[in-house]
């Protein structure tokens, strides 16, 4: 018999005192266990992928790597529809499909969302039941957003600005001159430095915001024109 031990967010570690010194006495530990496998998760993908491919930390090379992509459109609907049913409600395909475009299929928000909608609906959720849902959400966030924002150098604004806008030549010069980005290695560093402050994420094909509500907020709120 296997024993599974499952510890989510596991990239924490990195925020404990003599972070190194307690991984290493972990898997001094850990290596010598038998049927006993670990699954070590969590949503900060960089952090991750630092404990466990930088040849300097303890956990290098520990186990496989496996990167999960977010859970399905087709999959929330089915799910989203299935529990506002179980409680006798009504939730359409094409609501629940709002739902998860609203939360860019990012599970912790899809799920507030749909909570937020199903404690306003009676009988059937609606689509402005799930707008106002998101807008209070959004304003729930606005403080903590904002606060975040006010840390951020006019230059990383300026990135995020471009992020938002779709462009994806970031070191051409044009998109340097259109959002005053400075140079080319400019970029380079602001990049680093929103992904290793979690506001953006590197999937190797393009950039993306790892918090679909504050990009909301950043678009309809702080870049509104």
């Amino acid at each position: 018999m296997q024993l599974v031990i499952c510890i989510d967010e596991f990239q924490n570690i990195m925020h404990f005192s003599n972070p190194e010194a307690f991984q290493q006495k972990l898997r001094s530990h850990w290596q010598h266990h038998h049927n006993v496998a670990y699954c070590l998760y969590g949503s900060k993908r960089h952090m991750l992928l630092d404990i466990f491919s930088n040849p300097s930390l303890p956990f290098y090379k520990f186990g496989d790597l496996m990167l999960l992509d977010k859970i399905p459109e087709k999959e929330w609907i089915v799910f989203l529809c299935k529990r506002f049913e179980d409680t006798g409600k009504k939730l359409s395909i094409e609501n629940a499909r709002l739902i998860a475009q609203l939360a860019d299929n990012h599970p912790y928000y899809v799920q507030q969302l749909a909570q937020q909608a199903w404690f306003r609906t009676k009988d059937a959720c609606s689509q402005e039941i799930i707008l106002s849902a998101h807008e209070d959400i959004i304003d729930q966030l606005s403080l903590l957003f904002a606060n975040s924002t006010e840390k951020l150098s006019s230059f990383q604004i300026h990135l995020l600005k471009a992020v938002l806008a779709g462009e994806k030549q970031l070191t051409a010069k044009e998109t340097l001159e259109k959002y005053r980005l400075g140079t080319s290695a400019n970029v380079v560093r602001l990049k680093r430095l929103l992904i290793e402050n979690e506001i953006l994420d590197d999937t190797g094909e393009e950039l993306s915001f790892l918090d679909p509500m504050y990009k909301y907020w950043l678009q309809k709120n702080f870049f509104k024109e």
